[in-house]
Order: structure tokens, then sequence, then C-alpha cells
């Protein structure tokens, strides 16, 4: 079942007139698993709210959608209730990258999906009068960037990775800012710990599988070499931005700080730090 997350958000109907979409025959609705939001599925198509996002993510769907881009769904309008309408890409979404998710095939078919992506979207800006929901990253954007690739938001068929999901925090970034989120969920970059919470029952080669998945990408040596500072910063960033939308009030963010959730990133975090120079050496094949 695809699993979409979305952020509540309004005000955005305006914005997307002239594109709402028949209801005339719609068929019953089916409950989604989301993160954000109660999703539901109709017919071929899944229904999401909207946020002030919304228009600057449809014209970018739209952009992926004319470059032939297959990865990520695309854009079918706003229904009555105000709802964004998208394709339906049929598959699994895991929760986790598990042993028998996260295969080596896996993630060297992700690390290509991912290079696709960043290709199709090369060269895009957003027409005037819309933004991005935010963005995060470090230095100049050298593409729209997905910015929370991870399984979750993957769509496997046949135990391959054919599609994105959930495009709410794109926004423009250096492309390795999305490899270094793609890679620490995918390899799982983690201590053993965090290793066995995502149903490994003995930590994998995270090195080599590291290698897989920026191979598949095509990652240049120049970004290789910086890749393990980039990680530890990203992981910093996802942690400190839990943190922050739950000091607003944000209802899932609060509820993952609560749970402990940045905590759990930082360990993440500093398994890299102390594997910077091995997972250099491993990225440069040294």
């Amino acid at each position: 079942m695809n699993t979409l997350g979305t952020q509540a958000g309004g005000g955005t109907c305006a914005k997307l007139a002239g594109m709402d979409h028949d209801e005339s025959s719609s068929p019953p609705e089916e409950p989604l698993p989301g993160t954000f939001k109660t999703l539901t599925k109709v017919g071929n198509t899944v229904r999401r709210s909207t946020g002030p996002w919304t228009p600057a993510v449809h014209a970018l769907l739209r952009h992926l959608e004319r470059a032939g881009f297959d990865g990520a769904p695309r854009v079918l309008g706003v229904d009555d209730r105000g709802r964004e309408v998208l394709t339906y890409i049929p598959g699994e979404v895991p929760r986790t990258a598990s042993p028998e998710v996260a295969t080596d095939r896996a993630l060297s078919e992700v690390g290509l999906l991912l290079r696709r992506y960043h290709e199709a979207v090369s060269g895009f800006s957003l027409p005037p009068g819309i933004g991005w929901y935010g963005g995060d990253a470090p230095g100049p954007g050298g593409v729209v960037c997905h910015n929370d690739l991870a399984p979750r938001n993957t769509v496997f068929r046949g135990g391959s990775p054919v599609a994105f999901l959930d495009f709410d925090l794109a926004s423009p970034a250096p492309p390795a800012w999305d490899v270094a989120h793609l890679a620490w969920q995918f390899a799982p970059l983690a201590d053993d710990a965090g290793c066995t919470r995502q149903g490994w029952s003995s930590p994998p080669d995270r090195l080599r599988r590291l290698c897989l998945l920026c191979d598949g990408y095509g990652l240049p040596e120049r970004e290789r070499i910086g890749l393990p500072e980039l990680l530890a910063l990203r992981m910093e960033t996802s942690a400190s931005g839990i943190e922050a939308l739950a000091a607003e009030g944000v209802p899932a963010h609060r509820r993952w700080a609560e749970d402990g959730v940045p905590a759990l990133i930082r360990t993440d975090r500093d398994w890299v730090e102390r594997h910077r120079e091995i997972l250099r050496e491993a990225l440069l094949g040294r």
C-alpha cells in the first residue's frame, strides 16, 4: 500500500484554481496509512490534504511528467473537499530498510532512481508567486532535492524501487544532500542497535552498502570526499528540525520529540562521526 505523508495546512485552494477534479463518479474511499494526515485511495487516485507548499510541489510534479520521469506521482487536480488528487502508484512502501527491503540490488537501483530524478529536475525553477515549504540545506542549491528520501517514501515492486513519494519538503539543495539522506536511511548508517531497530539480526556491512548506493547514483569522487561530514550534518539538521517544529507545536514532530527520535538520530550522527575516515576510505576505494 502507498504511504504518503503530509502536514496539515490550508489557504491553497485559490492558488490551485482551474485544477478541480471531477467527483461525479468517484468510487468509495479506502483509508491509507500516513504520517501526518488521514489519506485515502479513491479508485486509482490518492487524496491528500494541501498546504502552502502544494502549488510548488504541483509545479515540480508537472515538470517531472513533462520530462518523462516515471518515478513520481502525477497531479490530477484538487477535489471538491480541497484535497489534492494524485495518481496511485501500485506497489509496496516499507517502513524500514530491513534486509528483505534494502537488498544489494535495491541499494544500487535506488541510487540510480535518485540520479534519474535529479537529471529530470535539472534546470527546473518555480513559476513566480509561489515558494517551497522551506529549505535547510547548506550552500546554494544545485537541483530541487526531495529532502526526505527513505523506504517510507519509496514504492517497491518485485523488490525494486520504482518511485518516490511525498515531495512536500522539496527545495533547492546540492544533489549530495539527497544522496546523504538516502544513504543514511537505506544502508542504514546507524550503530548496531540502530540496525537492529531496522530489522537486522546482525549489523550489515554498512561501508560496502554505502558504496553500492553511491555507485548506483554515480556520485563523483569530489562529492565522496566530503560525504561523511555531509552525512553528519544531514542527521543533525533532521534532529534539530524535529525539535524546532515540536517547539512550534506541530503534533507529529512533538510526538517524535517526546518519543526520543532526535536522540536516536544523534546516535546515528555520532556513529558516522566516529567512522568518518573509514567511510571516506571506503567511498574512495582505498
